[in-house]
């Protein structure tokens, strides 16, 4: 019988994801290091946006519950509660 996933299953399939993108990318011969680098964070933001076997996963904006009031009171602007900062692919905007 199907049943949803736990958190902790799902948590495991993604840092399982990530130890993949890992080993690839750190095996890759003959590739500069910043090619590898580009290489390994698209990978990874492939695997927010839902695009490498997994769904997408949202970017939450939480900053402390004191960072607005401060960044008002120096003229600074703030960062919103809540906002989800990948309503779209990451991976294209890269």
């Amino acid at each position: 019988m199907s049943r949803a996933k736990t958190a902790e299953e799902v948590r495991a399939e993604f840092l399982d994801c990530l130890r993949s993108n890992i080993s690839y990318w750190a095996t890759r011969e003959g590739m500069p290091e910043r090619e590898k680098l580009e290489g390994l964070t698209f990978s990874f933001l492939t695997l927010l946006d839902g695009v490498s076997g997994m769904p997408c996963f949202d970017l939450l904006i939480r900053p402390h519950s004191d960072d607005k009031q401060f960044h008002i009171d120096e003229g600074q602007d703030y960062y919103e509660d809540g906002m989800i900062i990948n309503d779209c692919y990451l991976h294209d905007e890269l």
